[in-house]
């Protein structure tokens, strides 16, 4: 939860609940003033993570240099289009109708609930990163990270997964869930074979269990909207939501294994000692010191064997500056398809001993794989949607060329 990452999240989600609603207003002619709100407040989250970026007000290893004269013209620009927007919005809101009305139980209801849990998700990120800018400037020191914004999101994550599921599932504009409760049936199941393997033989928190759970029904729900119908003919905006929903499911896997199953060991190791980190043996061969164009270092080369496998070569460092002096940590990782190998180089602890920090963070890669599918699934739903306007371009120039011929 570093800010800077929070800052690039917030316009993310709030494009994702815009997105969403775009569908309903292009399928069903609904959510109109919804849809232009969202859209101003995904462009505004963009300009508040360019300001808290920029202006260099966050203290981050991901932000930049601070520069007072450019955060200020961002917060003016920022105030300008955010007022302005809001102003235009308040004025004409009430003009703009809503078209087509739809039940509650229906695929425009599920929509709108989970755009509403994205909402809220987004207000809790918000505050949770501005929170301590504001107790800072008046005197207070505070930080915020996961204690908060972990079971906060989790309040509105949870029902939202659960609507994710049932809601490709659900017609427009009115349904029952008794129509689709056979069908969800397979995904429940597996929901509580997970919780019961995980509560059985593994030591979990409450978060992570339930996303292990969540993560394995939702994999199999995103892939009913298939079921029945011929994959060949199958439009690719269909195709792109349940490729998109799968996505969630498995990054949601990759962070809910990434904390139930991390190991972590501290230790203070000779030179020619090995260390067992989960699956990892890494073994520190020496310590050689190495400079750069500011700085000096002490590097450890290690070999890191996974299993019966071949060793790699990693190197940490622990790096001293002198323009400004300050002493850093360059960690060394090893990337696998199933997770990382983190490894960091402390100070020398005596008797020839060097303090060691090894992490392995299984699955934590599926994260990665999981965005990879969001963004293939919303650029094929893009395309189909592309390719079924020109389609529908086509065939009402066609429908105009006759009846011009049929006049004459």
């Amino acid at each position: 939860w570093d800010p800077v990452e929070n800052a690039s999240l917030m316009p993310w989600l709030a494009a994702t609940a815009l997105l969403h609603s775009a569908s309903v207003l292009a399928s069903r002619n609904a959510l109109r003033a919804w849809t232009v709100m969202l859209g101003v407040v995904a462009f505004s989250m963009s300009m508040v993570g360019t300001f808290l970026v920029r202006s260099g007000i966050l203290t981050s290893v991901h932000a930049f240099a601070v520069d007072p004269e450019r955060g200020t013209f961002i917060l003016a620009l920022l105030a300008i289009n955010i007022g302005g927007a809001l102003t235009l919005f308040a004025l004409r809101a009430a003009t703009v109708t809503e078209g087509e009305r739809f039940a509650l139980v229906s695929r425009e209801g599920a929509l709108v609930f989970n755009n509403v849990m994205l909402s809220a998700i987004l207000g809790i990120v918000l505050f949770g990163t501005l929170y301590p800018l504001v107790a800072e400037a008046m005197g207070a020191k505070v930080s915020v990270g996961p204690p908060y914004f972990n079971p906060m999101s989790a309040i509105f994550f949870v029902p939202m997964l659960i609507v994710l599921a049932v809601g490709p599932l659900l017609r427009w504009r009115r349904d029952s869930f008794a129509r689709v409760r056979l069908g969800l049936l397979l995904p429940a199941l597996l929901v509580v074979a997970v919780a019961i393997g995980l509560a059985i033989v593994a030591n979990v928190g409450v978060l992570p269990f339930l996303g292990l759970a969540l993560a394995a029904g939702l994999a199999v729900a995103s892939l009913l909207p298939l079921r029945g119908r011929r994959l060949t003919r199958t439009p690719l905006a269909v195709w792109g939501m349940v490729v998109a929903h799968f996505g969630v499911a498995v990054a949601l896997f990759g962070m809910a294994s990434e904390s139930a199953f991390s190991v972590e060991k501290l230790v203070a190791a000779r030179v020619g000692d090995t260390t067992q980190a989960g699956p990892w043996q890494v073994k520190l061969e020496r310590i050689d010191p190495v400079a750069g164009p500011n700085w000096t270092a002490l590097e450890a080369k290690m070999t890191a064997r996974y299993g019966q496998g071949a060793p790699v070569e990693v190197h940490p460092q622990s790096r001293f500056f002198w323009a400004p002096p300050q002493q850093t940590t360059e960690s060394a990782l090893v990337t696998r398809w199933n997770g990382q190998l983190y490894a960091v180089l402390g100070e020398e602890a005596g008797g020839g001993r060097w303090q060691l920090r090894l992490w392995w963070k299984p699955f934590v890669t599926f994260i990665w794989y999981g965005g990879l599918l969001i963004a293939l699934g919303g650029l094929l739903a893009l395309l189909g949607r592309t390719a079924s306007d020109i389609r529908r371009f086509v065939a009402r120039g066609k429908i105009a060329e006759r009846r011009m011929e049929q006049g004459r």
